[in-house]
């Protein structure tokens, strides 16, 4: 397949995705995963603010807690739903984040609510989010098949994002209505629900709750681990993706830190402007799931990649800058996050269209947990040097931290692109 060529698979028309077994009810189940995101994106950090006063850097600690999984157990992850019923470890996933947020608000009523339980709830949610990313990556393309891939991944963003637009905004009003905590009751019910959906859609679904591919031969972990590490670190797309999404997301965990409290404290935002900021991520990522066809057919793949990373510096810049505005900090913060999301979208849709086209399916699963260890791992460093940072350079000088560690990101992605090392089929 020549470059010029990918694009058309990209925008392969919808209907085909609604007729393949399982994907309706992915996408069902994605939109509950959606609602509980978002409101867990704002009130979770409103929660140690607000109810347990926390300082920046225990925020930096609990953002760092949910990610801390992709470092330790995204391998085995791997390794394992590669060997097993990917949709039903989803299911356990969901029904295990859901019962853990749902054990803030009880000890919230019962007056025993402490920071090291949040930071607890907040591990075993990464730990369920880790599991669903993997199980579902994996299974994508085996329920869609790997001609629709990249479209698929941009429907599930359409869905994921579409929800979200007004999820966050409904968190922040029901933050100042019913406090925080209780805030959390919806996030946890709707992760309930997200399980519920994949347990009976899979159930009466012909064939689509199992692996769709006999499963590989069975290997022990140390030569798993040697195979999967090899590939990622060999294949010259695969490393270059792998390259620029760490240090994305290094840059990201370092920002996220400190984000929400220099909204309330140097921005002076309420709660409900910090839920309108989290709605417009959604918004962002929805333009950018809509217009990535167009820009894969016109562009290339791999120009959009190296184009998306480029501009993330330029959205990033308007947060540090919002600090300087009296009156325009609100809109620069919103230009920052539509401008962000459909950035990373865009990136992201693309990039998981390559991967797909240059790993075996046998390899899926793990792949996908070697492409977490190294892009996630890092996380709760840097999330934990983000609030360090806050609190000993000021919330505004980190934020500027942020714009040059994203900008690093550029660097393996313009390289590939000179190289012309793209996957063939």
């Amino acid at each position: 397949m020549s470059e010029r060529r990918a694009p058309e698979k990209a925008a392969v028309s919808l209907p085909g995705l609604r007729n393949r077994p399982g994907f309706v009810t992915l996408m069902v189940s994605v939109a509950f995963g959606a609602i509980s995101s978002g409101v867990l994106n704002v009130a979770n950090d409103l929660v140690a603010i607000y109810a347990l006063g926390a300082s920046a850097t225990q925020i930096g600690i609990l953002n760092a807690s949910e990610s801390v999984a992709f470092l330790f157990l995204a391998i085995p992850a791997g390794i394992i739903l590669d060997r097993v019923n990917r949709i039903k470890t989803m299911v356990w996933a969901q029904l295990a984040a859901g019962l853990s947020i749902l054990s803030v608000p009880l000890a919230w009523a019962l007056g025993g609510l402490g920071y090291p339980q949040l930071v607890l709830v907040s591990f075993l949610v990464g730990v369920a989010g880790m599991l669903w990313g993997v199980g579902s990556g994996s299974a994508i393309p085996g329920i869609v098949g790997r001609d629709l891939v990249s479209t698929a991944f941009a429907r599930k963003e359409t869905v994921d994002t579409s929800v979200g637009i007004t999820s966050p905004g409904l968190a922040g009003v029901l933050v100042a209505m019913v406090s925080a905590p209780f805030t959390l009751i919806v996030a946890g019910a709707a992760n309930l629900l997200a399980a519920a959906t994949l347990l009976w859609g899979f159930r009466t679904t012909a064939d689509s709750s199992a692996p769709l591919e006999e499963p590989p031969p069975r290997i022990g972990f140390r030569q798993s681990f040697g195979d999967g590490l090899r590939f990622t670190l060999r294949h010259p797309t695969i490393r270059a993706l792998v390259s620029s999404s760490a240090i994305t997301n290094m840059a990201l965990a370092f920002g996220s830190a400190i984000e929400t409290l220099f909204f309330v404290t140097v921005l002076g935002f309420s709660p409900q402007a910090i839920g309108l900021v989290i709605s417009t991520i959604a918004v962002g990522g929805l333009l950018g799931s809509l217009a990535v066809p167009a820009l894969v057919t016109k562009l290339g793949e791999h120009k959009v990649l190296a184009l998306s990373v480029l501009c993330l510096p330029l959205a990033v810049v308007m947060i540090p800058l919002a600090g300087s505005s009296n009156d325009g900090a609100l809109i620069l913060v919103i230009g920052h996050s539509v401008l962000y999301n459909a950035l990373m979208v865009s990136y992201n849709a693309t990039a998981y269209g390559l991967l797909a086209k240059a790993t075996p399916e046998t390899m899926m699963g793990l792949q996908q947990g070697f492409r977490l260890v190294f892009t996630m791992g890092p996380v709760p460093v840097l999330g934990i040097i983000g609030g360090l940072a806050g609190d000993a350079l000021g919330l505004q000088p980190a934020m500027w931290i942020w714009v040059g560690v994203t900008a690093f990101a550029t660097l393996p992605l313009l390289a590939l692109l000179r190289s012309d090392n793209w996957p063939e089929r």
